[in-house]
């Protein structure tokens, strides 16, 4: 019988855990299936809260305590890690705590999963509940990502696969920088496509520089594509420059070159070989029921 693994990080938010888990739990009834939760509590300044009562579908939770805070991206290349170490032969399912990973897809995802062994089932998003601005804002990073690397990221962390996987998903480290833009180089993707909900409580914490950070992230995993076209604009600047003598060309070539340096920061300040030593990033352990 196929067991079912759901990775989800989670930084102080243990109020919308707890309603996640509930109806992660309706949904395994609802479909006779059981499952196991790894958290990874991503050096969360609460201490766990966790409601286990009721849970009669999830049979084991296991919490990964991390010694300081990571970011959701590297919480979620810790807990794969720690998968890959088990040796297990599972579907895994990574979501995010807040709600706006809706369980009822669950379904869908985790039977292609079983269908399809080979592929990482994405949850692509058909619409998004949140300012209009941040709605532009990713429609801008998605254009972007595509213009200079020829990879349509429309989707984030909500995914599900075979454990098979594993190793393909893991084998550049490229997982430590941004997970959506490792398994669009390191895996065959088979999309699915849902509504992205609501958050269950509060607003995002996540501001404005932390969405730039996050997108350069997805874009320097892709760096070796970002060079390649950014020399093939960089020729075609200067041929318009050469034909028009505007400025503005001048000002694009050099806006190029800075960004090119930036994913060059950006790739030494989140080197991804810290990923070999995971097991320094571990705190504690244990099992909830």
């Amino acid at each position: 019988m196929t067991k079912y693994k759901f990775l989800i990080p989670v930084y102080n938010d243990w109020q919308s855990l707890n309603l996640l888990l509930q109806n992660l739990n309706k949904v395994l009834s609802n479909i006779s299936k059981t499952g196991n939760i790894l958290v990874i509590d991503d050096g969360s300044t609460i201490s766990p809260k966790l409601n286990i009562d009721s849970l009669s579908n999830i049979k084991k939770i296991e919490l990964i305590s991390l010694n300081k805070n990571l970011g959701s991206q590297k919480s979620i290349a810790i807990g794969l890690k720690y998968l890959q170490n088990k040796n297990i032969s599972e579907i895994i399912t990574i979501m995010d705590s807040d709600g706006e990973d809706d369980p009822s897809n669950i379904h869908e995802m985790i039977e292609e999963a079983e269908n399809n062994q080979n592929y990482i089932i994405t949850s692509n998003r058909t619409t998004r509940k949140e300012k209009l601005l941040f709605k532009w804002l990713y429609k801008i990073h998605k254009l972007f990502t595509f213009f200079f690397s020829t990879h349509w990221m429309s989707f984030g962390n909500f995914s599900s696969f075979h454990s098979k996987n594993l190793s393909f998903i893991l084998r550049n480290n490229k997982v430590w920088l941004a997970y959506s833009s490792a398994i669009s180089i390191n895996c065959k993707i088979k999309r699915v496509y849902a509504k992205r909900m609501e958050r269950y409580f509060g607003k995002s914490k996540v501001n404005f520089l932390n969405l730039v950070l996050h997108s350069l992230r997805v874009i320097s995993v892709l760096q070796i594509n970002v060079i390649l076209f950014s020399s093939l604009y960089m020729i075609i600047l200067i041929f318009l420059m050469s034909i028009l003598n505007n400025i503005i060309f001048l000002f694009l070539f050099f806006s190029i070159i800075i960004f090119n340096i930036f994913l060059f920061l950006i790739k030494i300040y989140n080197n991804e070989n810290q990923l070999n030593g995971w097991r320094s990033f571990i705190n504690d352990v244990r099992t909830i029921n």
